[in-house]
């Protein structure tokens, strides 16, 4: 989840603090709840402690102290309520967890098999491969170019709803491939209000998208 706009206000050290201090019992529970399923393949042992470093994300990202090697993410709280933007960050951070000790343990059966050992044969035995260089970087550009299109029109989509909470709401969630039914929970939309919400976007969106593409 990354925003650019510079006019969007995140909240303060402070504020995030203060947002911790309000958050219900049960939405304590839903967000622990959440970081127990994204545990798994990460390097954190405990929910809280994703929760914990979810939190700490938001105060560094605009904190005055922050050193140059501290990851931020900051929390746009006119826009997306709090237990929702944890919610969120904890999935971004399991991810980007799990991607790492991926390429630990890549590296590790590497150095098992040795200078002279067969080091596809390891890899190949525990699951993983080495495609050919070239087919590799031809990959990342693509990777790269279908990110950047998609990007912008998504920054497009969501200019396109400024002040439409219910709809950027829906947008937030399909980002984060949320099923209906959590969007619905974390954002506190009924049925109703998600469907028509998600129809409003449809019909201003297939009129600003008629062959897929923003004009």
């Amino acid at each position: 989840m990354s925003h650019d706009n510079p006019l969007e206000r995140h909240a303060s050290p402070d504020e995030v603090g203060e947002a911790v201090n309000s958050l219900t019992p049960e939405e304590m529970v839903r967000l622990r709840k959440r970081a127990e399923y994204q545990l798994f393949g990460t390097e954190f042992q405990d929910p809280m402690e994703l929760l914990g470093e979810a939190v700490k994300r938001a105060m560094v990202a605009t904190s005055p102290d922050k050193r140059e090697n501290e990851r931020g993410r900051p929390w746009p709280m006119e826009r997306v309520k709090f237990a929702a933007f944890l919610a969120m960050s904890m999935d971004s951070i399991a991810d980007t967890s799990r991607e790492s000790c991926e390429q630990v343990s890549t590296a590790r059966l590497e150095a098992l098999a040795g200078e002279d050992g067969n080091v596809e044969t390891v890899l190949h035995a525990a699951g993983y491969s080495h495609p050919d260089p070239l087919e590799q970087a031809l990959d990342v550009e693509e990777r790269r170019a279908r990110y950047s299109a998609a990007k912008a029109d998504a920054d497009a989509i969501e200019a396109l709803f400024v002040g439409d909470q219910p709809v950027l709401a829906i947008i937030e969630g399909e980002k984060e491939g949320m099923p209906a039914r959590e969007v619905r929970e974390m954002f506190e939309l009924d049925e109703k209000t998600y469907d028509s919400a998600r129809r409003r976007m449809r019909r201003k969106v297939d009129k600003f998208m008629p062959n897929g593409r923003m004009p």
